[in-house]
């Protein structure tokens, strides 16, 4: 996603500046990298400046991309706060506030015409004076609520919120537009106990900033949301959020929790670290907790290599994995083997607890720890780098679509993959052509450097990567 500052925005109603700001930033850079969306003003509600500004700003970007072949292909919204809602609870009440309909009308005209997301920013953090923290942090073991008019169960304050928003789009008639949840995340360091001095938020004690808690609801939002069970409201609707932010913001103004919600420090120091699930692989592994006791874990070895029918031969002595001759390790092992041998879920992986799936390869010298992908294909494709220079990039584009004998006749003009009509693009679809046609090595995606494999599908509209 790519965002537009409020402070741009009287920029952007001239459409030749929206037109010389897609080429320049936009083009370049697509589709080596994966550009979804524009993101034009940022809570645009809570700014009397930018509120009248943002849907005309949209209308141009969304011409821009018309002319360069990508409307369509790149989404154009705004993101909007929470607080557009005059009620969410029960989240079936849900309803926007009428005091932004200068906004919200043409916004919602603008979303169906052009089939984009609604985007909210969504922070249970802040709800805490009227939900238990558990609730709060997904980790609630059964139902906080049942919404009386739909009968449907809570377990958590994010799917709460979420379906509210969901409710009173459809109370404007606009059930059909999808929702992006453009900024969730938690702050890791408050004033110490203070109550915020903010608009409708005094009941929030900032004590619940923390490291710990930071971590916790990132972890489990990304359970939450890879696990594809949606919300109660829409349980078959892939949920895609963001999390807010990379990066602390020292220089912020407000409370102290606002410059804290950062998974960096601005000197590139983590502040915690967060696993994220890779959706494009889908790969994940299972393996011993290092906070489990040796004789848990002992049971637990003996149970996945026995009654479990892990294959644990390589774990025996002078086979690969027997080193280092560790619990710990062989434990790990056996555990990740039963893993992927029963379809990859967590009641796989939990050994009574002493199991945990991680996102990174714990393989290690010889010892491979057999892996499975969540996508059948295991699919890989080859794009140009965005760090190549324009000259290597046209001599290796030449190169592929000449001697290296890539079909590019989709990238010739009036063809599929003609548009965007830039380097970028026609280099990655030559080389991904390449790539597929000579077995899908890392040799075969190196034009010198100028190439880089993904894991994400880079086909668009009716160009489609082979």
């Amino acid at each position: 996603m790519v965002g537009v500052h409020n402070d741009d925005l009287s920029k952007f109603q001239s459409q030749s500046y929206v037109d010389s700001w897609v080429k320049n930033s936009i083009l370049p850079y697509y589709p080596a990298t994966k550009i979804t969306d524009i993101s034009v003003g940022v809570e645009v509600t809570d700014s009397p400046d930018a509120a009248n500004l943002a849907v005309p700003a949209m209308r141009n970007v969304v011409s821009a991309l018309k002319k360069v072949g990508l409307q369509g292909r790149i989404k154009v919204s705004t993101p909007l706060s929470f607080g557009v809602l005059s009620k969410s609870y029960p989240p079936s009440d849900g309803a926007f506030d009428g005091s932004h309909d200068n906004v919200l009308g043409p916004l919602l005209d603008f979303l169906e015409e052009n089939q984009s997301p609604f985007m909210v920013n969504l922070y249970p953090f802040y709800a805490i004076g009227d939900a238990s923290l558990d609730a709060v942090l997904f980790k609630s073991p059964s139902s906080i609520f049942v919404d009386p008019n739909t009968g449907f169960s809570y377990k958590n304050i994010f799917d709460a919120q979420l379906d509210a928003v969901h409710f009173a789009l459809a109370k404007r008639k606009s059930r059909r537009i999808p929702i992006i949840v453009t900024e969730t995340g938690w702050p890791t360091k408050g004033s110490g106990g203070h109550r915020l001095a903010m608009a409708s938020l005094d009941n929030v004690d900032d004590s619940y900033a923390s490291i710990d808690n930071a971590k916790t609801y990132n972890t489990n939002l990304i359970r939450h949301v890879t696990d594809g069970s949606g919300t109660p409201a829409r349980p078959d609707e892939e949920l895609v959020v963001y999390i807010f932010s990379l990066f602390n913001e020292n220089l912020k103004q407000g409370p102290e929790i606002e410059r804290n919600f950062g998974l960096f420090y601005p000197d590139m120091r983590s502040v915690y670290n967060l696993v994220f699930p890779g959706k494009g692989t889908g790969r994940s592994w299972c393996v011993a907790s290092s906070q489990a006791s040796n004789s848990a874990l002992q049971n637990a070895l003996d149970w996945a290599c026995g009654p479990g029918k892990a294959d644990c031969s390589a774990l025996q002595p002078d086979q690969q994995c027997f080193e280092p001759n560790n619990l710990v390790s062989h434990a790990s092992f056996a555990f990740n083997n039963y893993y992927q041998k029963n379809g990859l879920t967590d009641q796989a992986c939990s050994f009574g607890g002493t199991g945990i799936v991680v996102y990174n390869d714990p393989s290690y010298g010889s010892c491979i720890y057999n892996v499975k992908s969540r996508d059948p294909k295991g699919r890989t494709w080859c794009v140009a780098s965005s760090q190549a220079s324009r000259s290597n990039l046209q001599n290796a584009l030449d190169w592929a679509c000449g001697p290296g004998k890539a079909d590019c006749s989709e990238i010739q003009p009036n063809q599929k993959c003609f548009q965007p009509d830039t380097l970028f693009a026609h280099a990655s679809f030559a080389f991904n052509n390449y790539y597929q046609k000579n077995g899908a090595t890392d040799a075969s995606c190196s034009f010198r450097g100028n190439a880089i494999k993904v894991d994400q599908d880079p086909s668009y509209g009716n160009c489609i990567y082979h």
